[in-house]
């Protein structure tokens, strides 16, 4: 979503993948105009659009490790493309009218808890996280610091073999099993009331993903349908296991007593950092990995991809004004199945010709990266 590649560089399934990853993110989004607990086309969706983030995170491993430049070039060439229009964005989102008050939000703090104006708050909140004038800015935060971390693990990646990267992530996938050890052992491996960095802390996170990224770009010389089997075997897999905690969580969540914040235990087993996330990613990134497109279809996707990440910025404020209008917040009286998709593609298509005409200004770069 974040990359930018020149015409030389572009690889076409990654082009694919982002794409199908920022419609996913605006699928997510207009589901607020969908029951999700009586709906069960919107949990389907809903698991099944898991792998969204964790998509972008590894297009970023695959396509900036290992590093090719000197630190210095590369936090100008990443910072200007994407840091910029975030905060330009995280700015104008503070202003943009909307059709109903949104009210300063996010987890209470000293901003969140005084008496200042509204707007000054959510100013002033933009360097440490988002609110919820730009809640889905919240990946934005995780995405910068990765790069802030990529020159450190570059030179290892540059260095290693295929056994050592392979040793990484079977180690980082052990933690996102450990994620659910929580439900028996609150407390694991070291962890206590003054000390939650545990024995594999530092292998956990969404880093494994950047690794993972690299991994399956280098790494994934399968053929074509040994490739597209074990990645639907793994999404299938996957999101069988997504879907029942879901439907879990969402009907027996007084038995997650292992949770104590309610807002919390809807997303416990659909977390992007549990196994079941992790293989639905891997396997779908591997089945769109050997896709080919060619001819209109191939020019449509590297035109879209090349406007992912501003589509990724403006698609939220749009995605307010179409569930004001259409949604209504409580469902537009269309079947789910054919609803949600079709809205996100509406709320898809404004945005890009939104950007598209953005992209027409002088500096447009610094709106759109």
């Amino acid at each position: 979503m974040v990359q930018t590649l020149s015409t030389q560089e572009r690889i076409g399934y990654l082009d694919l993948i982002r794409v199908v990853a920022i419609y996913m993110v605006t699928m997510i989004h207009v589901r607020f105009a969908f029951d999700l607990n009586a709906d069960v086309a919107t949990q389907f969706y809903v698991t099944f659009l898991r792998p969204s983030v964790p998509f972008f995170i590894m297009i970023s491993g695959a396509l900036l490790l290992p590093i090719k430049y000197d630190t210095r070039t590369f936090f100008k060439k990443r910072f200007t493309r994407v840091l910029v229009p975030f905060l330009i964005w995280s700015i104008a989102y503070v202003f943009l009218p909307a059709p109903s008050k949104i009210n300063f939000g996010g987890i209470e703090n000293a901003l969140t808890l005084s008496n200042l104006n509204p707007i000054i708050k959510s100013l002033l909140m933009i360097p440490v996280n988002f609110t919820w004038v730009n809640v889905h800015f919240w990946f934005m935060y995780t995405i910068i610091g990765l790069y802030l971390f990529m020159p450190v693990i570059s030179p290892w990646i540059e260095k290693v073999s295929k056994r050592g990267i392979e040793a990484f992530l079977l180690v980082w996938l052990v933690t996102t099993i450990l994620f659910y050890a929580q439900i028996w052992f609150p407390q694991i491996h070291g962890v206590c009331d003054w000390n939650e960095f545990g024995m594999l802390y530092n292998f956990g996170g969404y880093l494994g993903y950047l690794v993972l990224g690299y991994y399956l770009r280098k790494y994934n010389t399968l053929a074509i349908f040994k490739s597209v089997g074990l990645g639907l075997f793994l999404l299938v897999v996957g999101g069988y296991f997504t879907y029942k905690g879901l439907f879990f969580s969402l009907f027996h969540a007084d038995q997650m007593t292992w949770i104590a914040v309610e807002a919390q235990k809807v997303e416990f087993f659909i977390n992007n950092l549990s196994v079941n996330v992790v293989m639905m990613s891997a396997g779908l990134f591997m089945i769109l990995q050997k896709i080919s497109l060619k001819g209109i279809a191939s020019k449509v996707i590297e035109e879209l991809s090349k406007f992912s990440y501003a589509i990724f910025l403006v698609h939220y404020i749009i995605n307010i004004w179409i569930l004001h209008y259409i949604g209504k917040g409580e469902g537009i009286g269309v079947n789910s199945w054919l609803g949600q998709p079709l809205l996100a593609l509406l709320v898809f298509i404004i945005s890009y010709l939104i950007v598209k005409l953005l992209s027409f200004l002088p500096k447009s770069k610094y709106l759109i990266g």
